[in-house]
């Protein structure tokens, strides 16, 4: 994280437009945004990458929302 970055967000979307957009307002609020459009790849990324807040779409292609949610509390707590 770098020295004007607020945080270090995942966002978790399958829809790329709406992931992409998020993730540039978020930017933009000096939040440094790491994506992706799965639940797999966003577990993977937990895995090699410190992030201090996950914001995630329900509904998922691989995986439900609330699911994940439940598997990143126990991995990640």
């Amino acid at each position: 994280m770098n020295a004007a970055s607020k945080g270090r967000l995942l966002v978790i979307d399958d829809e790329d437009r709406l992931r992409k957009l998020l993730a540039r307002i978020l930017q933009l609020e000096n939040y440094e945004v790491l994506e992706a459009a799965t639940a797999k790849e966003g577990l993977r990324r937990l895995e090699n990458e410190t992030v201090d807040v996950v914001i995630s779409d329900v509904k998922l292609p691989d995986i439900n929302g609330i699911e994940l949610t439940k598997t990143i509390k126990t991995a990640h707590p």
